[in-house]
Order: C-alpha cells, then sequence, then structure tokens
C-alpha cells in the first residue's frame, strides 16, 4: 500500500494527501517489519511513526500552492474603470485564486442592479451577457484606497431648472444605500421665499441632536443655518445658462397663466417684449424665477436685481463658500469632476435623466429672444459667466485622462440608459413632463 502511496498523490475528498518522501517510508517499513516477537515497545514504535507521518502529511497540505490566496496589486489590465489619477502611488487590492479569477474589494453597495448586470455575466431579461476579463461582480466588497476616502457629508443647494432632480437622485441613491441621515422637511421644498432656517427641517427624535449627512431638497442658501444641520460639509450646486433656465422655468411653471398670456402663440416671447409690466405686479406663479432666478435661490434679494457691485460680491461670496459648482449644460464632465471631489466610484454618479420638460410646455427661441433674456437676467448672467471659467479650469487641472474618464463614464451610463428605459413609455401622471 505504502509502495503506492508514493508512486502516486492520493485523492482524499476535495483535497490531496500529498506524497512521502523516503525517510518517512522507511520509518513505516521498518515498524512493519517487526512482525516477530512483538512487544509493547515496537506498538509504541509503530504508533509514534504512523502519527510522525500524519503530522508531517497535514503540514504538507497547508502549505500546498494548490489551495493558496495571493494578494497584492492589480496584475495590468485587471480593472473595472479607468485609473483615477487623482491617487497617485496606489494599487487596488485584488485576489488571486487558483483558477486566474479576481475580485476587488467593495464597500459599494448594489446600485442600479439590473444595469450593473451587464458587466457581471449573469442571465438578465432572458439574455445571457458576457462578462469579460475587466468586468467586476458589483456586490463584491471593494478596497478603500488610503489616499482617499469618500465624502459623505454633503450640502446640495438646488437651484430650479437646471438638471438639479437629476443630480439629487444621484446623492439621494447614494445616500440611501448607506444609510445616511437626510435633511428633510414637510415636502420636497424646504424653503422659497424665504431663506433657509432650521426650522424647516422635521425632528427626529430618534436623532437626539445629532448631525445629518445631506441636505438635498430646495432651500434658499443661508450658510449658517445649514451649517447647524450639516456641518463640516463639502457645499455643492449648478448652474444653467440663464437664457435657457428662464425659458425652462417660464414654461414648467406656467407663469404665463397668471400674466393672461396662455393664449398667445409664443407666451415667453411675449413677456420679454416689456417684462416689467408683467414683473412688476408678482401675480403669477413662481415670479421670483422669471429674473435672476439662480441667484435667488442662491440668497440675493431681487432688491438688487440691477445693482452690479452687490451682484458681484455675491458671486464672490459663492466662489468662496461652494466647493463645486456643476454646469447642467456640461451634466457628463461636472459628474466627473464631482467623482473626483467626492472620492466616490463611476457606478455612484450613474443617472436616469429626470423631470425633462414635455413638448407642450416649451417654446420657439431664437437669438434675438435669448439676447433679450440675458440683458433681462444680468445678474444670472454674471453669476453664470465666472463659474462657466472656473469650470472649465478645473477641467485643465483634472489632467490628461479626463477625456478618457469622460468617455468610459459615458459609456457606463448609455449601458444603464438602455437597459432601464423604455422608450414607448412615458410619464403619464404630470403633463409637464416627459420623464
Amino acid at each position: 500500500m505504502f509502495d503506492q502511496m508514493e508512486s502516486k498523490n492520493i485523492h482524499k475528498g476535495p483535497f490531496f494527501l500529498p506524497r512521502l518522501d523516503r525517510t518517512q517510508l522507511t520509518l513505516v517499513k521498518m515498524s512493519q517489519s517487526r512482525t516477530a516477537g512483538f512487544s509493547y515497545v515496537s506498538m509504541f514504535v509503530t504508533v509514534l511513526c504512523t502519527c510522525t507521518v500524519i503530522l508531517i502529511a497535514i503540514v504538507k497540505f497547508d502549505h500546498s500552492p494548490w489551495d493558496k490566496q495571493i494578494t497584492g496589486p492589480s496584475p495590468p489590465g485587471v480593472m473595472r474603470f479607468p485609473p483615477d489619477h487623482s491617487v497617485q502611488g496606489t494599487a487596488a487590492q485584488v485576489t488571486i485564486l487558483d483558477n486566474s479569477s479576481f475580485h476587488v474589494q467593495s464597500t459599494g453597495p448594489p446600485v442600479l442592479r439590473s444595469a450593473l448586470d451587464i458587466q457581471s455575466g449573469t442571465e438578465h431579461q432572458g439574455r445571457k451577457i458576457q462578462s469579460t476579463p475587466e468586468t467586476l461582480l458589483e456586490n463584491k466588497p471593494r478596497t478603500e484606497s488610503l489616499a482617499c476616502k469618500a465624502k459623505q457629508r454633503i450640502v446640495f443647494l438646488k437651484t430650479h431648472k437646471t438638471a438639479s432632480t437629476t443630480l439629487v437622485s444621484i446623492l439621494e441613491r447614494y445616500g440611501y444605500y448607506r444609510n445616511l441621515t437626510f435633511a428633510v422637511g414637510k415636502s420636497h421644498i424646504l424653503s422659497f421665499q424665504y431663506k433657509f432656517a432650521r426650522g424647516n427641517v422635521l425632528k427626529f427624535p430618534g436623532m437626539q441632536g445629532k448631525p445629518f449627512d445631506m441636505l438635498t431638497n430646495h432651500a434658499r442658501y443661508n450658510r449658517p443655518e445649514m451649517d447647524f444641520l450639516v456641518p463640516n460639509a463639502t457645499y455643492i450646486t449648478i448652474l444653467r445658462k440663464p437664457e435657457d433656465q428662464l425659458d425652462s422655468a417660464f414654461g414648467y411653471f406656467e407663469m404665463y397663466r397668471g400674466m393672461k398670456l396662455e393664449n398667445e402663440t409664443n407666451p415667453l416671447e411675449k413677456f420679454m417684449e416689456d417684462p416689467m409690466k408683467y414683473y412688476l405686479p408678482h401675480k403669477y406663479h413662481m415670479w421670483q424665477l422669471s429674473r435672476n432666478g439662480m441667484l435667488f435661490d442662491l440668497g440675493l434679494e431681487h432688491k438688487y436685481d440691477e445693482d452690479d457691485p452687490k451682484i458681484v460680491e455675491k458671486i464672490q461670496e459663492i466662489d468662496g463658500d461652494f466647493d463645486l459648482v456643476l454646469l447642467s449644460d456640461f451634466f457628463d464632465e461636472s459628474l466627473i469632476l464631482l467623482k473626483r471631489l467626492l472620492c466616490w466610484e463611476y457606478e455612484d454618479i450613474l443617472y436616469l435623466s429626470c423631470g425633462i420638460r414635455s413638448a407642450s410646455h416649451r417654446f420657439e427661441n431664437n437669438e434675438e429672444l435669448a439676447k433679450r433674456i440675458r440683458a433681462w437676467s444680468h445678474g444670472d448672467v454674471l453669476l453664470y459667466n465666472h463659474f462657466n471659467n472656473t469650470f472649465w479650469k478645473r477641467v485643465k487641472d483634472y489632467g490628461p485622462t479626463f477625456k478618457e474618464d469622460l468617455r468610459h463614464f459615458r459609456e457606463l451610463n448609455q449601458r444603464v440608459y438602455d437597459d432601464c428605459i423604455d422608450r414607448n413609455n412615458t410619464n403619464k401622471s404630470d403633463k409637464r413632463v416627459e420623464s
């Protein structure tokens, strides 16, 4: 039997009993050869030798290369996403298994499950999705970079009609899956006519005076009160070209109805022929957004609409207070900057557009009308131009990988859109929006 064991490994369940060397075999054979004159001494020697053989076999099995896991830097090409060049000199920790498969440890929760299954080689909607060497199961833990820690305390100053609802959906999804706390009120609007105050937020006994993690609903900017509820937060907001923002707000909030212009072919154009005529009485819904609406959301009172020094002062205040000002006109580019600022992952910023205005609430626009709007909302033009300049400076400072990171993100997001959106089904509950 032992001669046969010497010539080959013996399968024992799911593992191998390793080959015995000749020293061990000699000891075993010596114990077998003493059959004559059997004594307690020979029995003791036999048992001792047998135990020695078993012990050596166990030690050799524990050090077998067949069941060893190696943890080390990622091999070339083993990454789900392009490297984030904000982190220098670090590498993802990858577990190499015996069949050359791998996974990167992740702390992130499942996000947009059906869409991300496209990359995980699972069957989805009746079709097999093939994984590639770069895919990564989204429910595997991911190692956090030691040089970059995700920021989770955020104040988003939600401006009107600037793709802000889409951005809120990104932030709230992130917080929901991580059990973060949100400062909320009785509705999605915490404050509008007046600046935000801590009393606008509902009291929750379970919080026991603890600070919130995020504030994302509509609230007019008031830094001290926001700091009280969400201290040491990262502050972000979003802007849009003033002519497009006013156009969108005018149609979405149906301002023309209070102006008695609903029968006009182009109510917005009619309003801009003599805007002060309709503006001063303040008799239409959301009139505050019909001139310098973004500055109003950011805390500037309308009495300063034509006060350039006061407007410039306010812009400088915003520049100093906010960590990032996004532009809805360059939404994907903005999210790439946001991802780096917050040290998030690509799957954290995937999105589906929300609140897109329906065709029935759009008006024909032209350069002459846009020119009038820019003159009317001169303060918002100054605001937008300033942060348009700082935005592209940040893109430049991002480094040479910006275009590649943007391309990769858009590819991922398109997969989400293709997988999740039924193009034949639109929002029927609100005639103002398509999705």
